[in-house]
């Protein structure tokens, strides 16, 4: 276990995403209940927390996920979607790794006050996990894989610390169509360097799939659903509630940077060059 915080190398993408994520307090009041992802905005769902709550519960039915699954989640954030998982498939065995340390601090103090030590909390890199081979019958990775230096080692990894016949879940961005012209490089480069993701991480639906069978996996399965996310997601972002509170939360900059960081993602899928896509895979048992 890793008990302590580790201290990145300087101009890591591990220390630009930290320092993306960790800018504000994290124990912060905040209308998205401690949540970090698009949500999937089912035909009827009008409520952020609840669009990614529905995200969380998918992906542990994707996972299969039932009472003893030893479960690592890979950039767990503040862990919330882990405490979601543990009530509706628990009680699970879960470690959780993330590089912003407020993150694992929160998750932790929660852990602690809820009384779920089955649920532990690591400062550490997705792509050099503290675990030993075959521990874990899932692994999960909730939006976070695009950040990775890269999201292959991270599958690699993943692979390694899954048991036989473990399966692999994530919510992730893949590339539809690469950006022709200069202007349309030059959008795409800005949003990909806003959201700290390498350029080694824009793979299309097909490479990824052919990523993960290189590594090994089987039964893969890619679903796109990026109707179901974005549109919901910039929706919420645009209510003046929420603007308000970002704004009380982050400061008026951090708010500024926060809305072009998601419009340019948002944009980036409305011009059809990128999709929203769940993954399931397994390993080989």
């Amino acid at each position: 276990m890793v008990a302590t915080r580790r201290s990145w190398q300087p101009f890591t993408t591990e220390r630009a995403v930290e320092r993306l994520y960790g800018h504000h307090d994290p124990a912060a009041a905040d209308s998205h209940a401690g949540y970090l992802n698009f949500g999937l905005w089912e035909p009827g769902v009008t409520d952020y927390v609840a669009a990614a709550e529905a995200m969380v519960v998918r992906l542990g039915e994707l996972l299969a996920l039932a009472p003893g699954s030893r479960m690592l989640d890979a950039a767990c954030g503040r862990g919330t979607q882990d405490f979601a998982l543990d009530r509706r498939f628990g009680p699970l065995e879960i470690d959780a790794v993330d590089v912003t340390w407020k993150h694992v601090e929160a998750a932790r103090t929660r852990a602690d006050r809820e009384r779920t030590p089955r649920l532990r909390f690591h400062h550490a890199s997705a792509v050099e996990l503290p675990f030993e081979d075959g521990r874990f019958s899932h692994a999960l990775c909730l939006e976070a894989a695009h950040h990775f230096d890269t999201r292959a080692r991270f599958v690699a990894e993943a692979y390694r610390v899954l048991a036989p016949g473990g399966r692999l879940a994530l919510a992730d961005f893949a590339l539809v169509r690469a950006p022709e012209r200069m202007w349309e490089r030059a959008l795409f480069g800005g949003v990909a360097a806003m959201w700290s993701v390498p350029r080694a991480n824009t793979e299309s639906l097909a490479s990824y799939g052919a990523m993960l069978r290189a590594i090994g996996f089987t039964e893969i399965e890619l679903q796109v659903v990026g109707a179901r996310t974005f549109p919901g997601f910039w929706a919420s972002q645009r209510r003046i509630e929420r603007r308000r509170e970002v704004q009380r939360i982050r400061g008026r900059l951090g708010a500024a940077v926060g809305t072009a960081m998601s419009y340019g993602l948002c944009e980036l899928y409305r011009r059809g060059w990128i999709e929203y896509v769940l993954v399931a895979a397994r390993k080989p048992g």
